[in-house]
């Protein structure tokens, strides 16, 4: 449970954040060397506008989300907490498979 004085921003966020930024570059990454594509087409579509465009449509779809976390941790720790730890899975998850189907389909 949390107390007073506490960080509003845990390890849970933290660990979101560095995924979501890992996932950005690391996408870059691949598409410039011609080792993948952008499988979602939304961002496959700011990807065409350019790489400032790509990394602000990235960054918009998960900022938020933290900020709100941010703002509810000290009156619902729990809630906020169970969230991004599942949050965190499934996008691991995703990104595993999304990644091995790149590797395995070629």
């Amino acid at each position: 449970m949390m107390t007073r004085g506490r960080a509003w921003l845990a390890w849970e966020s933290m660990m979101l954040f560095g995924i979501c930024l890992a996932d950005m570059v690391s996408t870059l990454y691949w598409v410039h060397s011609h080792v993948a594509t952008e499988e979602n087409p939304w961002m496959a579509l700011w990807l065409r506008h350019g790489d400032f465009a790509f990394c602000a449509m990235k960054l918009i779809s998960f900022l938020p989300l933290l900020a709100v976390c941010a703002h509810y941790r000290p009156s619902r720790p729990r809630l906020v907490a169970v969230s991004l730890r599942g949050t965190i899975t499934l996008y691991l998850l995703l990104y595993t498979a999304a990644v091995g189907v790149q590797y395995l389909g070629h």
